[in-house]
This record gives C-alpha cells, structure tokens and sequence, in this order.
C-alpha cells in the first residue's frame, strides 16, 4: 500500500510541476515535507485571474476570421512570465506580451481564428506555459463554421 501511495504521490509531483519530479519517491517524513514546501510554492507565486478562459464566436461562415482578447491579473505575488502559447491547430494563433507582468498588472492573449477550410462545430484550445501552478492553462475557443450553400 505503501509503495502505491509513494508512486501516485510521484505522478501527481510529476504532473503539478510539469514533468519534473521534486522528490525521491519515499513517502516524505515530517521533517522533508515542511523542508520542501518551500520549493513546491516556487512556482505558484505567479498566478493567472482569467476574466474568462471560453469565447463562444456562435455562427459564421466559413473564411470569416474571428479575433479575441482574453485578459488576465497576475493575481500572484511574483512577476508573471508566459513562456509560450501555442493552439491546437494551424487555423488559431494565439499571440502575447512576452514582458513579465507585475502583480496586480494584467495581460492579454490575443487569438486569431481563420475559418478558411472549416465546416461545423469547431474547437480550438490555446495552451499557455507559464512560471504559475500548474504551468499550463488552456483557453478555448467554441463556435459553428457554416459553409455556403449552393443556389
């Protein structure tokens, strides 16, 4: 039981921290965990406040692009830094400020969307990496792309 409980511990360090593990996979005495908590806050003195992490665009036609501005606080204690935003397909870019912002500031994702090749339900997702925990946020795009339809 024992042994489970030390690899779940693992997979869950492995999967707030990003793929890195902080510990060496023995159930951490008393001594180790006040020891450690230090290092496992490190990267929550960043934190993300999302005025909203879902746009629905509703229904356009297909080769209309759409453009959205999702905002955001640093709601953390520390400069927030993005270090990458990337979309689940071609079709949504998503772009960003690369200077850290302050506590307290706010930035901005902006998304373009080109429905050019597109047709029905769409759902793009934006990833975003940044010095917050956990490191990745995923913003979503939810609309319909129609296609014209022939006289």
């Amino acid at each position: 039981m024992e042994k489970r409980l030390a690899t779940l511990e693992r997979r869950v360090n492995q999967l707030e921290n990003g793929g890195v593990v902080r510990n060496n996979g023995t159930l951490p005495t008393q001594a180790q965990t006040v020891s450690n908590v230090p290092e496992q806050n490190l990267s929550a003195n960043a934190a993300f406040k999302w005025d909203q992490t879902l746009y629905n665009f509703g229904t356009i036609q297909a080769g209309e692009v759409v453009n959205y501005t999702f905002k955001f606080t640093n709601s953390g204690t520390e400069p927030l830094s993005i270090q990458s935003a990337s979309a689940s397909c071609g079709c949504t870019v998503p772009s960003y400020s690369r200077e850290p912002i302050a506590p307290g500031g706010t930035g901005e994702i902006v998304v373009r969307y080109d429905s050019k090749g597109k047709n029905g339900q769409q759902s793009p997702v934006i990833t975003i990496v940044a010095n917050t925990n956990p490191k990745q946020t995923r913003l979503s795009l939810r609309g319909f792309v129609q296609t014209a339809t022939a006289p």
